[in-house]
């Protein structure tokens, strides 16, 4: 642990988390996140004072009692420990209500890790939320497009961007977060803009299987769900293991196992132990890896991660993913520079501690705050300015070659829907194309195959235009010549008379 970047950790965990339980008390005012009160009525049953008092007999009504008479106690408080008059049950119904965090710092060279804040304040929450699982949301995404990227598909292989109903998963209708659809999207416009359906569609194409055994690979030792919908994140995992997949990426491939112990001295200084990091496994190609570093640099850029450079402007090289899971109970942001990789998550005990609405509970504004400002303190710090200096590795020509497409496109391109290896030239391919989908009619033709045979139609016309324009030009071009020759010939004759 590095005690600078540890003090910077805490402060930005406790400036970010401050501002944000403000922002949650004011959303909630006059409500109950809780909902129904049997919760805290569960809550209060597992208590130590509940159990104390019912073994001492007490009955129900007088321990109802008991819970409800005001006291004078020590609170948490993010200006400081305070002293208020509250009875045991709003007391319940306070320490409910708080957010909390979880932070870590490592440098993905070797797994050495530089800061680890385990929750807000360590008095009051002894759990550590750096090693406790929660489900990850679409900071699982990027492990999805690298399998995609090892099983073949290419990063500029346009995906449409549809609601679809999976009915060899019990119907499973998987939904974009902004609830918009259409247009197709490359691997790297379908992450920065973190589109559900493009995750999916990499999911089914590449197989369940075949990302589990990825994740693995990165770091992720948690239970993972043997079903298609991980690929939106639903899966518990925790930070330290999140930690490890990003550092994956970072290290252009190389998984490394963490390690925060280096020796063990006695009271004397003499060495009782000493430890060295674990050597590190290739898990991906390097080019695989600066493909995906490629591509998560554009979230940060002007993806989910954008704010990162205009409200916190942390500059140089910066790629990492946000991840928001299912009503808004967790918040995440992983990121990583050339030097470090950090991680930060936002959440409540229980799930239901959450904001109501994706504009507040989304892991952008939770928890990729801690991240920005604590990366702002490290840069500021001349003592630290080792780690601010440096690039990413520059890709191949083969991986800017690899991703020289438009992030997004209204429509599919023809040429992605033709099937040029199989055909002799683009007219060919068109003609088969238009064919298929000829034979392939029903009586209720669906708007989007009328479409695609309207602009199949349109296209097929062109090139019977360019086809024209192309005989008329030879044609034009054959009398050229001819009229070059007769030139030549009475310019010879004339010469001779």
């Amino acid at each position: 642990i590095d005690s600078r970047m540890q003090q910077y950790a805490e402060e930005a965990v406790a400036e970010q988390m401050a501002i944000l339980q403000k922002a949650f008390d004011k959303h909630w005012k006059k409500r109950k996140p809780w909902g129904n009160d049997k919760v805290i009525e569960a809550i209060k049953k597992k208590s130590r004072r509940y159990k104390t008092l019912a073994a001492a007999g007490k009955t129900e009504e007088e321990i109802n009692a008991i819970f409800e008479q005001p006291i004078r106690m020590k609170v948490f408080g993010w200006e400081g420990e305070q002293v208020r008059e509250m009875s045991p049950l709003d007391s319940i119904r306070f320490y409910y209500c708080l957010l909390n965090a979880g932070f870590a710092v490592m440098e993905p060279g070797d797994g050495a890790l530089r800061a680890w804040v385990g929750g807000i304040d360590h008095q009051y929450f002894q759990y550590d939320h750096v090693k406790s699982r929660r489900q990850v949301g679409s900071t699982f995404k990027p492990i999805v497009y690298a399998a995609a990227l090892q099983k073949g598909i290419e990063p500029c292989e346009y995906i449409e961007n549809r609601l679809v109903t999976y009915t060899e998963y019990d119907d499973w209708r998987p939904q974009n977060a902004d609830g918009e659809y259409g247009g197709v999207y490359s691997m790297e416009g379908g992450l920065r803009g973190s589109v559900n359906s493009v995750a999916v569609d990499l999911m089914m194409r590449t197989g369940v299987d075949t990302v589990i055994d990825l994740a693995r690979q990165m770091g992720v030792s948690s239970a993972i769900p043997e079903v298609p919908a991980i690929s939106l994140g639903t899966v518990d995992a925790s930070l330290y293991e999140m930690l490890q997949v990003y550092g994956t990426f970072a290290n252009r491939g190389r998984h490394q196992a963490p390690y925060y112990l280096t020796r063990i001295e006695n009271s004397r200084g003499e060495l009782i132990a000493e430890f060295q990091p674990k050597a590190g496994k290739q898990v991906l190609s390097q080019d695989e890896a600066d493909l995906m570093v490629e591509i998560m640099q554009s979230v940060v850029d002007s993806g989910t991660a954008r704010r990162l450079r205009y409200q916190y402007y942390v500059s140089g090289d910066i790629a990492g993913k946000t991840g928001t899971t299912q009503s808004h109970a967790d918040g995440w942001f992983m990121g990583f520079t050339p030097k470090l990789v950090a991680g930060a998550w936002v959440g409540g005990e229980y799930p239901k501690v959450r904001f109501r609405s994706l504009s507040l509970g989304q892991g952008a504004n939770t928890a990729l705050p801690i991240w920005g400002r604590f990366m702002r303190k490290v840069y500021k710090d001349k003592s630290l300015r080792s780690y601010r200096r440096g690039a990413f590795p520059a890709p191949s020509e083969e991986v800017e070659m690899a991703l020289n497409c438009e992030p997004y496109l209204e429509e599919m391109p023809i040429e992605a829907l033709l099937d040029l290896e199989n055909s002799d030239s683009f007219d060919e391919a068109l003609e088969n194309l238009l064919r298929s989908l000829d034979n392939n009619k029903s009586v209720n033709v669906s708007p989007e195959a009328q479409q695609l045979r309207r602009r199949l139609e349109e296209e097929k016309e062109r090139s019977k235009q360019r086809e024209r324009i192309r005989k008329k030009n030879e044609k034009l071009e054959r009398k050229r010549r001819r009229k070059k020759k007769r030139k030549e010939f009475w310019d010879r004759l004339f010469k001779k008379n």
